[in-house]
């Protein structure tokens, strides 16, 4: 039987206790009572056997937390105080009933060495799942352990954080961390290295002034970058040699700061950036000089440790140009905004070299109420001054100043020096003690000083507190997962059949068009109508006067070729067109305005110079157009008068040739009077064309009722409307073709019809010519009531003659010539005006219609994109909502893929935490972890065997 030591000193049994208790956080064997039993089972039956790992968690397949005491006090349990007083501990190592050891040690060995191993994957597990976590992004909805590495600048941080990570990261003169920068460690057989950038912010700086200090504020903590609604994961570049990680983690950060650019322009070896331009000129004209989005890496490789861990930017007080002054608040509300996260380990950095009290870092923490999750990391131990105060630092270690919740370790990381020159340096300074600059008043600290030491707690630490909050992360991820389901059942589902649905509406939607354009060519005869009627309405006016003539009558912009009701007048007057003898001849009334279906009214109008003559009568208003004509009511050139007209023929007339009218006068007149007809012509057109889409916009609402939300609706809707515009461009062209061999020349050989024309027009010239000097010469008179037009061939005949008896009384009239070239001019116009409007109805009714009537299926089914060679494609985009929806659904469909990751990741971890051999690899931090966690195990296996044995 194994002597058993009979006295122990106060320190052992100090660590005998400390040990109990760690391993109890490490939770690698049951609780104290299990302990017990099992061990006297053991003791009596010889070679131990190994534990259930899941005996301590209700999950089945779970491995156990970490520490079943997180979240309380860790006091000893009543049985472990019983060790307290050393009377007791003494006579329970005296007991002799005590069960011999195995008489196999080497049995024994493996069975602990198999424990240490299997733990030790677990951590391995733990931080391999969390940082899987932390990659797929969802900490944005449920909140992960992690470790956050903050510090003021020149804080030693980015020393630090190159020791965690067994790396060589950037740490060339003046370069600072401008970004997050999340780090991943890992084991691996091979090494490698993964960078990508995760943006969440796009940077929207001001335009015309630079950013202030005050832009920064709560609602805006990283002015001017602006959070965006998802996460954009862009892959940067993949490496398998630890000699490029500096130059691409420096482009990476380069890429970052430019929000602007395509980060592929800086990725070394291919971008065209990082090829050409040298990485101090690039870093130097970077767009923003700090970002809030996260470059982040993945490194695998042998001996590494298990680790991810957050890196900020330093803090700073002082920025070298005052117009970056707003970069202090924008860089202290990033470190804050990731210390503020309940489940971050803060790592606070504070260079020894300098006064713990000028950390605002440590401050910071302390204000955010994160002391109590805070690591305090004393570095650059190796500048501590020679013959300095240690009492400050003493003070912190030993926990009487800047306390934290989880104590302070030391590093020392002097410039110059490799990974493998530096770890030889921490252990000849922290554990050999033999560089002299280090004071022994710290040897007392040495299993809480150097890097090993530190990742070791930190792996062990992060996978504790992932492993004892893994129920609740399940159950947050597990009822996101549910809303993002439940968010995609909402949206409108896509039919059976999807094919079918589009042919189909398509189909009906098509042979409806048809059948409304043809109603609208069997019933379209309005609009043409009332064109014909604008043309005529702005036909060439006149005025009938001269300075001989006191009265002035206009052939005014009132006129139209259809007769409008009577005007009445508070005057007396006759019915229109009534006849009386010429003893009893009734006036014209002065007020009186008509128009007619042949010419334009003629109204009383003042003389040549309307100052000179008073009391005449005020002009009649212009009969106005109805829409959409209706704004062309006054169009046209102004009123000629009749010595205006006899100008223009002698201005024309060849020498020597008197009362021959030259045909420019005639042609000059006539196409100056028909050039007005281009902004009624495109109205024209526009008109048609829009009562056409109006029509065709309902046969669509009724077609695709059913599909109205769908992206087939708004597509087709629109794509008509481009077709439409397409073919009205089309009709456009082709109808200023036509209109300008109206405007070339006078033609038509419809010679009846012009002199038809022209005599109609002469008649009623003459009549009003005759009325004009009748009254001028007799003013005593009444002016007779009606127009020539309104008058019936009987009354005409009747009018015709009492106008023979007058002209007897009046001498002859000088402005005969000038008549009928304007009854030539007025008679043209209105058969080239009628002749205008036929064409315009061939080209919409004959032309237009039912070239769109052929077309219009084939090109909707070409632009949605269904005669293509992958239909398939087209329907099930088609049958999406809208863009936002169809934007929505791939974006719930990528968060519901990424928390079903999460929940894989999760799951696998319960049903195989770490124990898959194929999977493991043992670091030199697990090899250290595994050898303290044998000591602990086995001196604590001994003790409760003796507590055991007296307690017998």
């Amino acid at each position: 039987m194994a002597a058993v030591p009979s006295a122990t000193s106060g320190a052992n049994r100090g660590r005998a206790r400390g040990i109990k208790r760690e391993r109890e956080s490490l939770n690698s064997l049951p609780s104290d009572n299990e302990v017990t039993s099992e061990t006297n089972q053991n003791t009596s039956r010889g070679p131990a056997t190994d534990h259930s790992l899941e005996s301590a968690t209700d999950t089945p397949g779970m491995a156990p937390p970490l520490s079943y005491r997180h979240g309380r006090s860790d006091a000893p349990t009543p049985s472990e105080r019983a060790e307290d007083t050393e009377p007791l501990f003494r006579e329970v190592r005296a007991i002799p009933r005590m069960t011999p050891p195995s008489n196999n040690p080497q049995e024994e060995g493996s069975f602990f060495q198999e424990s240490f191993k299997d733990i030790a994957k677990r951590l391995k597990a733990f931080n391999d799942a969390l940082g899987e976590l932390q990659q797929l992004g969802v900490s944005h909805d449920v909140q992960l352990p992690e470790l956050v590495l903050v510090g003021d600048q020149s804080a030693g941080k980015s020393s630090l954080m190159s020791g965690l990570a067994q790396l060589d990261l950037p740490r060339s003169e003046g370069t600072c961390t401008r970004c997050p920068l999340h780090i991943r460690v890992s084991m691996n057989p091979e090494w490698s290295c993964r960078v990508w950038l995760r943006k969440q912010y796009t940077y929207a700086p001001p335009s015309g002034r630079n950013i202030e200090e005050s832009d920064v504020t709560d609602a805006d903590p990283f002015y001017p970058w602006k959070r965006q609604p998802t996460v954009d994961i862009v892959e940067f570049k993949t490496m398998h040699d630890n000699t490029e990680i500096e130059e691409v983690l420096r482009w990476a950060q380069i890429a970052i700061l430019n929000d602007n650019k395509n980060p592929a322009l800086y990725v070394p070896g291919s971008g065209s950036i990082a090829c050409n331009t040298p990485i101090a000129q690039e870093a130097d004209r970077t767009l923003a000089k700090f970002s809030p989005n996260i470059v982040a890496l993945e490194i695998k490789g042998p001996h590494l440790p298990n680790l991810s861990f957050y890196d900020m930017p330093g803090i700073f007080q002082n920025p070298a140009d005052a117009k970056d002054d707003y970069l202090v608040s924008v860089v202290t509300n990033l470190s804050k905004a990731y210390i503020l996260h309940p489940s971050a380990i803060i790592m606070c950095s504070m260079p020894m070299n300098s006064d713990a009290e000028n950390s605002s870092t440590f401050g910071l923490t302390r204000k955010l109420g994160a002391s109590d999750r805070t690591i305090g990391v004393l570095t650059k131990a190796d500048l501590l001054a020679p013959a300095g105060n240690f009492e400050q630092w003493l003070s912190i270690m030993k926990g009487e100043a800047h306390k934290t919740g989880l104590g302070y370790f030391v590093t020392s990381r002097p410039q110059g020096k490799t990974l493998e020159e530096l770890g030889k340096w921490e252990s000849a300074m922290f554990i050999e003690h033999g560089v002299d600059t280090w004071p022994s008043e710290f040897h007392q600290f040495s299993n809480r000083c150097g890097v090993e030491k530190l990742k070791t707690f930190l792996s062990e630490k992060l996978a504790e507190a992932f492993a004892s909050s893994l129920p609740t992360i399940k159950r947050k991820v597990a009822s996101r997962l549910h809303q993002l389901s439940k968010d995609l059942a909402a949206l409108p589902e896509l039919p059976d059949n999807i094919e079918l649905e589009v042919e189909s509406s398509l189909m009906q939607f098509s042979e409806s068009c048809r059948q409304g354009i043809d109603e609208m060519m069997r019933l379209g005869g309005a609009l043409p109508r009332a064109f014909g009627a604008c043309l005529l309405h702005v036909k060439p006016r006149f005025i009938l006067k001269d300075k001989s003539d006191n009265p002035v009558v206009e052939i005014s912009d009132d006129e139209s070729d259809v007769p409008p009701p009577r005007v009445s007048t508070p005057k007396r007057r006759q019915v229109a067109g009534q006849i009386t003898p010429s003893s009893k001849r009734a006036r014209f009334d002065n007020t009186n305005g008509f128009t007619n279906g042949h010419a334009s009214n003629l109204k009383r109008e003042e003389t040549a110079s309307p100052s000179s003559v008073t009391g005449a009568a005020p002009r009649a208003r212009r009969t106005r157009l109805q829409p959409p004509f209706a704004e062309y009511s006054s169009l046209g050139s102004g009123p000629r008068t009749l010595a205006q007209v006899r100008a223009e023929i002698r201005g024309k007339m060849q020498a020597g040739t008197p009362d021959v009218i030259p045909p420019d006068v005639y042609q000059d007149m006539a196409m100056q009077s028909i050039k007005v007809w281009e902004k009624p012509m495109k109205t024209f057109l526009s008109a048609t064309m829009e009562q056409l889409h109006e029509k065709l916009i309902t046969k669509l609402n009724i077609s695709l009722e059913r599909l109205r939300k769908r992206l087939i609706y708004r597509e087709t809707a629109e794509y008509l409307r481009q077709f439409l515009l397409q073919q009205l461009k089309q009709t456009e062209d082709l109808a200023a073709i036509l209109l300008k061999q109206e405007t070339q020349r006078i033609i038509t050989f419809q010679d009846d019809h012009f002199i038809w024309n022209r005599t109609q027009e002469a008649q009623e010239l003459k009549w009003f010519r005759h009325n004009m000097r009748y009254q001028a010469r007799f003013p005593e008179l009444t002016p007779r009531t009606g127009t020539w037009a309104n008058m019936s061939p009987e009354q005409r005949i009747q009018e015709s003659k009492e106008q023979e008896k007058e002209s007897a009384k009046l001498s002859p009239d000088a402005f005969v010539s000038e008549i009928m070239v304007i009854a030539y001019i007025r008679g043209y116009y209105r058969l080239a005006a009628n002749r205008f409007m036929d064409k315009m109805a061939q080209l919409t009714l004959g032309g237009m219609l039912p070239e769109i009537r052929l077309r219009l299926e084939f090109e909707l089914r070409s632009r949605l994109g269904i005669h293509g060679t992958n239909p398939s494609i087209a329907y099930q985009r088609l049958m999406e909502e809208d863009t936002a929806t169809a934007a929505r659904r791939e974006t719930l469909k990528a968060e519901r893929e990424k928390f079903v990751r999460a929940l894989e990741t999760i799951q696998a971890l319960e049903s195989n935490p770490g124990l898959d051999e194929s999977m493991y690899d043992t670091s030199s931090a697990s090899m250290s972890f595994l050898r303290r966690d044998r000591d602990v195990v086995m001196e604590d296996s001994q003790t409760t065997s003796e507590l055991a044995s007296g307690e017998a």
